[in-house]
């Protein structure tokens, strides 16, 4: 960011303050909030084109440092193939309950993917109930690339994302409780989450023989 000075003398800025602003929002929802605006005339054209130039510029950026590493994102419905294969795959490997590919593309927007060379390695969904609470499900990762971090990524991503919606609880059933662990989830019974199972435990063919267990994350506050 650049600033015409008219001597100089340098102004100090309290950057924590002003990031602190913009923390709770991506770079879409800044860059929809300018669309908004200036589709309501309240921001010109000379206004709207510096902002899209910044953004455009924050990604390549990350992107130029990042393409050997991975990154979470939003799902968008071009990631519908990766993402139905991520889902099926591990479905078959009897560690998530199958997904058709109709209820996928209506819930995009409950998915989040993991990202690496512009492929798919990863995903999960955070599925709100109404009551307001909210259950990570079909986290997957490409079996050719784990244990390098993708799974915390896409958690916290969620949990994140949970936060900003300002749910007070997300739970989990897994098979693998030490990874929710160290991402911070406690433990918990099936029976005191009502809405997961009148969702799917009722009709799961593993009901009388689960082999799940239940983990919650309780935000602060």
């Amino acid at each position: 960011m650049s600033q015409h000075l008219e001597n100089s003398q340098i102004p100090f800025i309290n950057l924590s303050v002003d990031i602190d602003n913009f923390k709770d929002h991506s770079l879409g929802d800044l860059y929809d909030r300018a669309y908004k605006l200036h589709e309501s005339k309240e921001l010109n054209d000379h206004d709207f084109n510096k902002i899209q130039l910044a953004i455009s510029e924050i990604l390549a950026t990350i992107e130029e440092k990042n393409k050997d590493h991975f990154y979470v994102r939003q799902a968008r419905l071009t990631d519908i193939d990766e993402l139905e294969n991520m889902v099926s795959y591990w479905a078959q490997q009897g560690e998530n309950l199958p997904r058709a590919r109709a209820d996928l593309i209506r819930n995009i927007l409950s998915f989040a993917v993991c990202v690496k060379n512009n492929a798919v390695v990863g995903c999960a969904c955070l599925f709100v109930y109404d009551s307001g609470l909210a259950e990570i499900r079909s986290l997957g990762v490409s079996p050719l690339i784990q244990r390098q971090g993708q799974g915390r990524a896409i958690v916290e991503y969620l949990l994140s994302r949970a936060c900003k919606m300002k749910i007070k609880k997300v739970f989990v059933l897994t098979r693998n409780p030490a990874f929710f662990e160290r991402v911070g989830f406690t433990k918990t019974v099936i029976t005191a989450l009502p809405e997961k199972i009148l969702k799917d435990c009722d009709n799961c063919k593993k009901k009388d023989r689960c082999d799940e267990v239940a983990y919650e994350y309780n935000f602060k506050g």
